[in-house]
């Protein structure tokens, strides 16, 4: 059987597979210079039943393709690109934004450019069976440039990076809700989270700090957590 998993800014980023779980997202799209050099057998054609896997090769779902078209970058808009962004869980003007930041660099390193031209492949999907519980979680993804500048308002401290710090912004659903930063030295791992202000009472800090735990011991290889609540590795603006 085909197989597919989706998008996400590290090894670690379900977001995406999440939505496909809930029944949100119901679109994949791909630029027709990536899936041509997919293998054939992991081409769709509509009706074909797909698996669905996790990063970390987790047989999760399976959905079947109801839908199959090529279509211009330039050509998504109106009444299609609404159908598109729809099952993209999205707004046109959401799907435009995300889709240029997750394909434009890594397009060009690969030697293509992607311009109005550039032809995308659109899957639409619907949800045939789940083989675990689904439930919304905190997502904690490498932090981009946009989002650190966003994050200079959400304190009165200046966090300023040195080469063992890690930053991630955590998002649930597509909120961004707080930034979570690691700092590794030799007394172990720092972690200093901050709540989105528009977030603050309205979300289980909590359960977030268990989650930042749990992704710096899998993924930091942390062993010796240290919560920062002080000042000390910061300084005021």
């Amino acid at each position: 059987m085909k197989r597919i998993d989706f998008w996400g800014r590290d090894e670690y980023d379900e977001r995406l597979l999440e939505e496909v779980l809930r029944g949100v997202k119901t679109v994949t799209c791909t630029p027709k210079v990536w899936y041509d050099q997919l293998p054939d057998e992991e081409k769709s054609e509509k009706g074909d039943i797909i698996q669905a896997f996790t990063k970390r090769n987790e047989h999760v779902a399976n959905i079947q393709i109801t839908d199959f078209y090529e279509i211009r970058f330039g050509e998504i808009q109106g009444e299609v690109g609404k159908r598109i962004a729809k099952g993209e869980n999205s707004t046109l003007d959401e799907f435009i934004e995300d889709h240029i930041f997750s394909w434009e660099k890594p397009l060009q390193i690969d030697g293509y450019e992607l311009n109005e031209d550039t032809v995308i492949v659109v899957e639409h999907f619907k949800l045939k069976d789940i083989f675990i519980d689904v439930k919304i979680d905190f997502h904690l993804v490498p932090m981009t440039e946009a989002e650190r500048f966003k994050v200079t308002n959400w304190t009165d401290f200046e966090l300023f990076g040195v080469a063992s710090d890690y930053f991630y912004s955590v998002y649930k659903e597509k909120d961004f809700v707080a930034f979570v930063r690691f700092r590794q030295n030799e007394e172990g791992t720092y972690i200093y989270c901050k709540v989105n202000p528009d977030f603050e009472g309205k979300m289980d800090q909590k359960e977030l700090m268990i989650k930042a735990e749990k992704y710096a011991k899998e993924n930091l290889l942390a062993t010796q957590l240290i919560h920062e609540w002080s000042s000390i590795y910061t300084y005021h603006k």
